[in-house]
This record gives C-alpha cells, sequence and structure tokens, in this order.
C-alpha cells in the first residue's frame, strides 16, 4: 500500500472512534461522572503506559497486550484496564481507610481479527476498597442501578454470577474442560463430563442442572435447593441478598455458568447488557485477593461502563424506535 492510500485510512484496531457520537458519549460521561461524585468518587487520571510484566503478573494476558521495549530495555504495554494502576495508587498511600474512585478514558487491548470490535475502548467506572462483604457489594449494585437509569438506553438487564462458586465449582471437579462447558452452556458436553467422573450424586445433579441454571430468582432458589456444598450454598445466597436489596428487582437476572473473565475476581460479578448490544455495556465484580500482590489484605469491588457498546446499543435503538 503507497503513502497516498494510507492518507485516507485508519488502522482497523481504531476503526470505532471515528465513527461514535462524541457529544453523546460526553452526556453520558457527565450523567456518570455527577453520580460518581454525588457519592464522593474521586477521578483520577491514570498513565496510558504500563509496565507489561506488572499487568502479567496480575493475569492479564499478554497476548491482549500492546507491547513495546523502552529505552531501558523493558517490556511496555499501553494500558489494558484501569483496576491494578488504581490499586497501585491505594497501596502507595499506605492507608487501610475506605477509598472510593472513579475513572474514565481508554483502554487498549488486542482483538481477534474479523470480530468488528475496535481495540480502542473507551470505559467509565469505578473502585471501592477497604469495604468488605455486602456492604460493599450494596453500595457497588446501588451506584449501578442508579446510573443505569440515567445513560439513555431501556429494559436493561443486570446479571449477577459469582466467582466465588465458580472457583468452589472447578475445585470439586478438578477438570479444566469445566470452564469452556460452563461458557458454552452444553448440556451434552456437561452430560459427558459427568459420565466420565465418579462424582457423588449431589454433585452429578448440581451439574447436569447448570447449562440451564439462568434466569430470575425463581431458577436461582431452584438450584439452591439442591445444593449441599456449604461454599457453594454460600455463593448463592450472596447472590440472592444482593438481590433482595435492589430497588430494581425486575431488571436481575442469574447466570451460575459465568466464567470469571479476570483471575482475580473473588465473589460477585456483574454485566449489563441491552438488548440492542451483542456485547456487556457494563462489567464488574468483586475481587479481595488484588491486594495480595501488593501485600496488603483490602476487600474491593468495582465495575466500568465500556462506553463504547453504550453508545453502539443507543443508535441501534434509536433506529428501531424510529
Amino acid at each position: 500500500m503507497t503513502l497516498e492510500e494510507f492518507k485516507y485510512l485508519i488502522p482497523e484496531e481504531s476503526n470505532d472512534a471515528t465513527r461514535m457520537d462524541a457529544s453523546l458519549m460526553r452526556t453520558i460521561e457527565g450523567h456518570l461522572r455527577r453520580t460518581f461524585n454525588a457519592h464522593e468518587y474521586q477521578e483520577l487520571l491514570l498513565p496510558t503506559f504500563e509496565y507489561a510484566d506488572l499487568l502479567s503478573g496480575f493475569g492479564t494476558n499478554e497476548e491482549t497486550m500492546f507491547q513495546f521495549i523502552n529505552h531501558e530495555g523493558k517490556r511496555i504495554t499501553l494500558r489494558t484496564d484501569f483496576t491494578v494502576p488504581i490499586a497501585r495508587i491505594y497501596s502507595n498511600a499506605h492507608t487501610d481507610e475506605v477509598r472510593r474512585y472513579s475513572y474514565f478514558g481508554k483502554v487498549y487491548r488486542t482483538q481477534a481479527r474479523h470480530k468488528g470490535r475496535s481495540s480502542e475502548l473507551f470505559q467509565g467506572g469505578i473502585e471501592l476498597f477497604g469495604l468488605p462483604g455486602r456492604e460493599g457489594d450494596q453500595e457497588c449494585l446501588s451506584l449501578i442501578e442508579e446510573t443505569m437509569q440515567n445513560i439513555g438506553l431501556s429494559d436493561l438487564k443486570l446479571e449477577l454470577g459469582s466467582a466465588k462458586f465458580y472457583k468452589r465449582l472447578m475445585a470439586l471437579v478438578m477438570d479444566r474442560s469445566l470452564t469452556d462447558i460452563l461458557k458454552k452452556k452444553k448440556s451434552s458436553d456437561m452430560k459427558h463430563l459427568v459420565e466420565a467422573h465418579d462424582f457423588d450424586e449431589d454433585l452429578n445433579k448440581l451439574l447436569l442442572i447448570l447449562p440451564s441454571a439462568f434466569g430470575d430468582i425463581k431458577c436461582l432458589r431452584e438450584v439452591k435447593e439442591i445444593v449441599k456444598d456449604e461454599e457453594l450454598l454460600e455463593a448463592i445466597e450472596e447472590m440472592e441478598s444482593l438481590y433482595e436489596f435492589s430497588k430494581h428487582k425486575e431488571n436481575i437476572i442469574f447466570d451460575l455458568c459465568m466464567v470469571p473473565e479476570r483471575s482475580y475476581y473473588t465473589g460477585i460479578m456483574m454485566k449489563g447488557f441491552s438488548y440492542y448490544s451483542a456485547h456487556p455495556i457494563l462489567q464488574g465484580g468483586r475481587y479481595d485477593h488484588l491486594f495480595d500482590h501488593f501485600y496488603k489484605n483490602v476487600p474491593s469491588i468495582g465495575f466500568s461502563y465500556h462506553l463504547n457498546n453504550v453508545l453502539d446499543a443507543i443508535g441501534k435503538e434509536n433506529e428501531a424506535n424510529d
């Protein structure tokens, strides 16, 4: 390709950025920022560049990083998320106090080709450090439900899962193929897994029902009735308790097959969905062991809006309503 041809093109990794409605995105950011500020979340500006070894140490897949070598010979990457850099700020503050942080900006992650997804992702979200258990989960849920009312989309659903449930299930089954089966929710593959192992009757019954364990509170409670393991039951009860706290119960659904996208998730996981988006508009969860890397014990939870997906969904919803 000649220089003359390059003059009129942009890399496919950035194709979303030119199509986005900047005015609408700033309006949505304004709604989010006012809500975060009202709840005393301090907005931070984070560096664009990070050490690749730092992020890989927190479980970030190196294949998703845009990497280069700096003048010191160290591997540098464009920022892949906000959670780890903000955790570093808290750790360097040498405090055990509850801290609330918010952020807006881009993260950069390589995507599989021909998936129709940009590698330049706009996000806005919060991190809540030092507030453990249900109190922290409830504050996070309240912020999600409040902001979901103000981003310009109707009929949003909030999907709850549990990293605690997933990790305990993996410990009981001890077969890595379970992760893929849960992601795909394939009943036939789950049946083959059960047949290939000598699990007890209670675990067999639970595994066979999991691919269809997706839906409202009734679905969650039906699974709860057959669970005997204390850790699995505790995870279900955490989700049930959060549902009872919710002010918008009609918008909550449960997915007991939800697999953590980040290895550091430890408890409640949340995904927000619009009918007009194939991808989540919001993701988050509890990650109480993230600070182990900083030799601290800090209960933590947070979430982020994927503003690319929000804008895309608003455009499609507007078209459908025209």
